[in-house]
């Protein structure tokens, strides 16, 4: 009896060891497939991480283009503060800003947004357009031209900026502040440094004008002749035919002034151009009977 009990507890520490033997992680196995499964699926999801920015831009473009502003910007702003490393980001926040500006029409909002951009990304190329919308704001919807002049020569030290321009706003922000002598010089920069600019006839017309408000009469003349000889088609060297001939009016110089109107062809306000003329011809004739 006492044997028999003793191989039935054999048999049946046998059958134990075997079940906790059976139950046995195989740990080596377990992580070896761990492993497989990371090296198989982290890039997919730093793969996945990676174009969740890209995602959101994307969607933000759509939202814009369907004229939904509100949730664009709100998608771009999502996007710059949850991954502000990425490269959609800086774009994300140059859109930003123009939605504000142009679609929103929050121009202090959007200059705010521009300023962000430049803190932020200093080195990134969208800093020179982000500086361009803010000094836009500044000068023409904020109508502030003495910080303007500020935004206008920072840009001056882009190499890839529009240099020409940039003196050109600067030139007129003095303008306004009636500070015409400063003005003319910033135009005279312009010429020096730029004369094959696209600006030349305007800048040209407009300092003789300058000259003109500095009681500079012989120094306007020369800029609105040389304005006529370079641009004798443009709507500036017409200009500075009428004004020519307004200056000779002004010396009494009447049939020369008279010469000079009815010379002058595609004038665009032939009324007033008439209107000179038979003025003209009347002090003229008044003259002659003085006489």
């Amino acid at each position: 009896m006492k044997l028999r009990q003793l191989k039935k507890q054999l048999k049946q520490r046998e059958l134990q060891a075997r079940r906790r033997k059976t139950r046995r992680w195989p740990w080596p196995w377990l992580l070896l497939l761990v492993a497989l499964l990371l090296v198989t699926f982290y890039p997919l999801y730093r793969q996945y991480r990676l174009t969740v920015p890209q995602r959101l831009f994307n969607e933000g473009m759509t939202l814009e283009s369907r004229g939904k502003f509100d949730a664009a910007q709100q998608r771009y702003q999502r996007l710059y503060h949850a991954y502000p490393e990425s490269e959609p980001a800086v774009e994300a926040l140059l859109r930003v800003g123009r939605i504000q500006q142009y679609d929103r029409h929050l121009e202090q909002q959007a200059l705010l947004s521009y300023l962000q951009l430049e803190h932020d990304f200093p080195e990134h190329s969208l800093v020179l357009t982000a500086r361009e919308e803010a000094a836009g704001i500044v000068k023409y919807t904020l109508g502030d031209y003495s910080r303007a002049i500020g935004f206008y020569q920072r840009l001056l030290e882009h190499e890839n900026g529009r240099r020409d321009q940039y003196l050109y706003e600067i030139a007129d922000c003095y303008f306004h502040l009636d500070n015409y002598t400063q003005a003319r010089i910033e135009l005279e920069t312009l010429l020096e440094q730029y004369p094959q600019s696209s600006l030349i006839a305007d800048v040209l017309y407009r300092k003789g004008g300058l000259l003109l408000l500095e009681n500079r009469l012989d120094a306007a003349r020369q800029d609105w002749r040389q304005l006529i000889a370079q641009f004798p088609e443009s709507s500036y060297g017409i200009q500075a035919r009428f004004n020519l001939a307004a200056l000779l009016e002004e010396d009494e110089l009447l049939q020369d002034a008279l010469d000079a109107y009815r010379q002058l062809q595609n004038f665009p306000r032939p009324d007033l151009l008439k209107e000179k003329i038979e003025h003209l011809k009347k002090r003229i004739a008044s003259k002659q009977k003085a006489i």
